[in-house]
């Protein structure tokens, strides 16, 4: 029993409208205060108010309405549940403002109402008529009607309770949904923000939130880091789509967690290439020492896996310092990018790499501790000639 009352309450149908259920639940709870709203205000009247008939059946013949807009509403039919609901209480306080006298503060529920239908996801026009319909109705009844006598008198004891309850009770049915509401917008921002960090450096995309111009740097030194795994290709071969998507999967989240440990930036990952580059929007001197700690750490983390043979994964990996470009491109789908012949050279450098070695070039090499085991390489770079370079 628990089950269906939480499921009907929390978890809308297949039918329900997706921009509509971020306020599913405040919606859901709100017209259950107001149900529980409904009782306790008829059996107020009914204990303290002698000729009540008139009354709980007017509240009765509304409260129909208003059930039959919640069964619509749990059923997945939203826009047509919201409507019936805010109509019927557009009639219920009518009504009760003729029947017991506007004292009772039952004309509240003209703003509320008309401010819960502008909130919900319907078409703009269509919802501000009904909003301003619901207005007019209240501002006409107010200056014809305002000042005649109720045609009920009630204990002046139940107009007060009554009269707090419409406070309350509006505050509670309107602002419950809001809020929830609200905090889930706030939790999207979040995520959406989260997102957008993910893909390119926080300082990037809190420019790109400001402006809609092109977003360039000139990045005068940075170290860029290449990551590949060995024989790759051949193991992709041999082992299932699935596992082979799985270990890139965890191993590449680890090394996310690590681009977070040491504060550098991950650009991207090509197949299975990983990108990274440190010094890119903060003036760290050390952005080559980083870098190689750096992809230190990514060689322990691949020896851990094993290839499908049982033997430990390796890693080829080049680091290249130097100038380069960086920017945002795209207006539909953001990519931020590096180019420059730093970024050229640290590929060329990862692809004429030793398995389980660093491929540094000279640049590099200078900007880090130089007391460590190396060994001096000489390669070929299209467009650049014969390079001295240096394998850690």
């Amino acid at each position: 029993m628990i089950k269906i009352i939480n499921s009907l309450i929390f978890s809308p149908s297949s039918r329900y409208p997706e921009n509509w259920k971020p306020a599913y639940a405040a919606m859901q709870l709100g017209f259950i205060a107001g149900g529980f709203g409904l009782l306790g205000r008829d059996l107020l009247i009914i204990t303290t108010v002698d000729a009540w008939n008139i009354i709980i059946f007017s509240e009765l013949f509304f409260g129909i309405f208003i059930a039959l807009g919640f069964l619509l509403h749990t059923l997945g039919f939203a826009q047509w549940g919201i409507i019936l609901s805010c109509v019927a209480g557009i009639g219920s306080a009518t009504a009760f403002n003729f029947l017991i006298g506007w004292s009772t503060f039952f004309h509240l529920w003209y703003i509320n109402l008309a401010i819960l239908i502008i909130a919900v996801p319907l078409k703009t026009w269509f919802k501000l008529s009904l909003a301003l319909s619901f207005i007019s109705v209240y501002c006409l009844l107010y200056l014809l009607f305002s000042e005649n006598k109720p045609i009920y008198e009630i204990p002046s004891i139940t107009e007060n309770i009554l009269g707090l309850s419409n406070i309350f009770g509006s505050l509670l049915v309107l602002g419950m949904p809001m809020g929830m509401y609200s905090l889930y917008l706030e939790k999207e921002r979040d995520r959406s923000e989260q997102l957008l960090h993910n893909i390119m450096p926080k300082a990037i995309a809190d420019r790109l939130k400001k402006t809609k111009e092109t977003i360039s740097i000139d990045n005068p030194e940075i170290s860029v880091l290449f990551a590949d795994i060995v024989n790759f290709t051949i193991l992709s071969e041999k082992l299932s789509a699935e596992k082979i998507v799985g270990f890139l999967d965890d191993m590449f989240s680890k090394f996310d967690i690590l681009t977070e440990k040491y504060e550098v930036e991950k650009i991207k990952t090509i197949g299975d290439a990983y990108m990274v580059v440190s010094g890119l929007t903060s003036e760290n001197k050390n952005h080559a020492s980083i870098l190689f700690e750096f992809g230190q750490e990514l060689l322990k983390i691949a020896s851990n896996y094993r290839d499908h043979k049982g033997d430990p994964i390796t890693l080829r990996i080049g680091i290249h310092s130097g100038p380069a470009v960086s920017g945002v491109i795209g207006k539909s789908k953001f990519s931020f990018d590096i180019w420059g012949d730093t970024i050229n050279t640290a590929a060329r450098l990862e692809s004429y790499g030793v398995p389980s070695r660093i491929h540094v070039s000279e640049n590099t090499f200078k900007l880090i501790n130089q007391n460590i085991r190396h060994q001096k390489k000489t390669i070929e770079i299209k467009g650049k000639g014969l390079i001295q370079t240096i394998l850690i």
